[in-house]
């Protein structure tokens, strides 16, 4: 709970920081702040997702595929015998615990919502 605070603390901070960054800049106050509006969004979508992938654990099929590659070469076979292998000199078939993230949605809905506003206020500013 302390760190959903934190989070939301830390988050309004940057978007007073984008609209005093946007106040400063000699073009158009409205345009400058939907233009960090989308910035921030991104920013916070990407992590979000990157997040989100980590958490499933899609990059552990990577890391075994690479060890059975690895496996396979004539040097990646002297290297290998020094890896976690079983009686049978296969390596495991490892599959990391699934974590979850509890900031994953904050980021993702903060990034869709702050996506969503600056797509509605270009709409409405330029129409």
């Amino acid at each position: 709970m302390k760190r959903m605070k934190l989070f939301n603390i830390l988050t309004l901070l940057i978007f007073i920081i984008a609209v005093v960054v946007a106040s400063l800049q000699e073009k158009d106050l409205l345009l400058s702040i939907i233009d960090s509006l989308f910035v921030i969004g991104i920013a916070y979508i990407s992590i979000g997702a990157l997040l989100y992938i980590f958490g499933k654990g899609f990059f552990n099929g990577i890391v075994y595929a690479l060890k059975r590659f690895r496996n396979s070469t004539k040097q990646g076979k002297y290297i290998s015998q020094f890896d976690d292998l079983d009686e049978m000199k296969e390596a495991h078939e490892e599959y990391g615990v699934q974590r979850s993230y509890s900031i994953t949605r904050s980021f993702l809905l903060i990034g869709g919502v702050t996506l969503v506003l600056s797509i509605i206020m270009t709409y409405l500013l330029y129409t």
